[in-house]
């Protein structure tokens, strides 16, 4: 399968049909920025770390240098047939690269992003590695979407879907948007040659015009497949999971076909489904007034079939959104405002086998008996960040347990703004304050408050023909993380531009 990325990703890039087209109309920029992070400790603080796509070294201080290019041809050509009269029909083919390098206590290059897009009228294929957040979330002052956040690395992978909502019929009151993609986690100490397995089916229902819309849908996510040489043998056969191409319909639709009669298979696959599945099911709501724009949205968690079920409301993350449409022109700004409250407590009850209900509780966020390392990627977690592996939080917490993510069962209190101060200064804040309990039967002692905040300003300046320097200030203050203060600064510009 990593053969078949490979070749797509390949053929898109060499192929003379993308370049071939009189005329071809080709955009491009290649852009670098340059910074600096400091913190009183020698770690870095948590809003300063989280959800930036895995770039952000988790240890101070450090050096960056990021460059990127980025790119849209049209292949269509629209000056002649029907592409002339149609030219939002046209074939359409997008790439982005971005190398980061870090400088620190321990260098690391990375490419956060390497990817090739084509897109026809409401429909794109993309192969590659590319910045995303998924599910129904504000995605710039969040406290992260809850399965996908853009915390961690890009995975990487190809997928076909829907570019945003599509109306379907001409009225339009009803869109979807949706997709479905296959792709390959990187080789670990514990596991190698797993699968992701990621699909997503939103709907709304409201025409784009409309007052009032509503939406709802379902984010569905699998790790799978995979070799390891320490899993448990009542967990994996021989050490190998799951992975063949005959055991995809049961990834796909999560179900549980021939299992007692395969013997590559255990009875924790039959009885867990095959892989580790995790998502959401979310829900949200529009009013769009002429001043304001208010967004509320709530991403129901689910780990196993209770949660698909619902057995373990309220866990969840949930929020709401006012966007200003009319901020006006005064020296204070303001945009947006968001608040948002996730919590994990319930996980479908306390324990594993509970007493007058016919479900297993202890759900267990994040970790997965024969997935040791938890939904994690290059050492980050995949999902919303405040559900935190032991190497993140202190020392004294650390050996709570032997499990991935040592504290799932949460509750977080997140408030954040953006605005414009003096006409040209860009303004974000984040405070965010939670009280963590462990996991299920593995409490941390005390339960840790944690508050963490953000500032951080940007404007333009003329140095180098122009420029835009970016500062921001990060605290914590509790007792999940070392007490820390810390700051970056970078500078970034656009070298060209066609």
């Amino acid at each position: 399968m990593k053969q078949l990325y490979l070749i797509i990703l390949t053929g898109f890039l060499s192929s003379p049909a993308v370049f071939a087209q009189s005329p071809a109309r080709h955009q491009s920029r290649l852009y670098a920025e340059v910074g600096a992070l400091a913190s009183s400790t020698d770690r870095t603080p948590f809003w300063l770390r989280a959800n930036q796509y895995g770039s952000i070294p988790l240890s101070a201080p450090f050096g960056t240098l990021r460059v990127g290019l980025a790119g849209t041809v049209l292949i269509s050509d629209t000056t002649t047939g029907r592409y002339r009269t149609r030219p939002q029909r046209a074939w359409t083919l997008q790439y982005q690269a971005e190398a980061v390098g870090n400088a620190g206590k321990s260098s690391q290059l990375l490419l956060p992003e390497g990817y090739v897009k084509v897109m026809h009228r409401g429909i794109e294929l993309v192969a590659g590695r590319r910045r995303e957040v998924i599910g129904l979330v504000d995605s710039t002052l969040s406290s992260g979407s809850y399965a996908w956040s853009g915390n961690a690395l890009p995975i990487p992978k190809v997928q076909f879907g829907t570019r945003g909502f599509v109306p379907l019929g001409r009225r339009g009151w009803l869109s979807i948007n949706g997709f479905i993609a296959h792709g390959w986690y990187a080789k670990t100490w514990y596991l190698r040659h797993s699968f992701l397995h990621q699909k997503s089916l939103l709907f709304r229902i409201g025409k784009p015009t409309a007052t009032l819309r509503f939406y709802a849908g379902i984010n569905h996510n699998v790790q799978w497949g995979g070799q390891s040489d320490y899993i448990d043998p009542k967990f994996a056969v021989n050490g190998k999971l799951p992975g063949r191409l005959a055991d995809f319909p049961n990834v796909l639709f999560a179900i549980r076909t021939n299992g007692l009669n395969n013997d590559r298979l255990t009875s924790f696959d039959y009885v867990n489904l095959y892989g580790n599945h995790l998502g959401s099911i979310d829900f949200g709501g529009e009013l769009r007034f002429p001043a304001v724009n208010v967004f509320l949205y709530h991403q129901h968690a689910f780990d196993d079939v209770t949660g698909m079920f619902f057995k373990n409301l309220p866990d969840g993350l949930s929020g709401i959104r006012l966007r200003n449409n009319r901020p006006g022109a005064a020296g204070f700004q303001l945009h947006e405002v968001l608040l948002e409250f996730l919590t994990t407590l319930s996980q479908s009850g306390p324990t594993l086998y509970q007493t007058n209900k016919p479900w297993k509780g202890a759900d267990n966020y994040f970790n997965n008996s024969q997935y040791r390392e938890g939904w994690t990627y290059q050492d980050r977690v995949i999902g919303t960040p405040f559900l935190t592996r032991r190497q993140d939080i202190q020392a004294a917490y650390q050996n709570s347990s032997d499990w991935a993510i040592v504290n799932n069962r949460v509750q977080v209190f997140h408030a954040a703004l953006r605005a414009t101060v003096a006409k040209q200064m860009d303004l974000r804040v984040k405070v965010s304050y939670s009280r963590n309990y462990g996991i299920p039967e593995v409490f941390l002692a005390g339960t840790p408050k944690q508050l963490s905040t953000w500032v951080q300003v940007g404007f333009p300046l003329r140095w180098l023909g122009g420029s835009y320097l970016t500062a921001a200030l990060s605290v914590d203050a509790g007792q999940l993380y070392d007490n820390a203060a810390g700051g970056l600064i970078g500078l970034s510009k656009t070298i060209w531009q066609k």
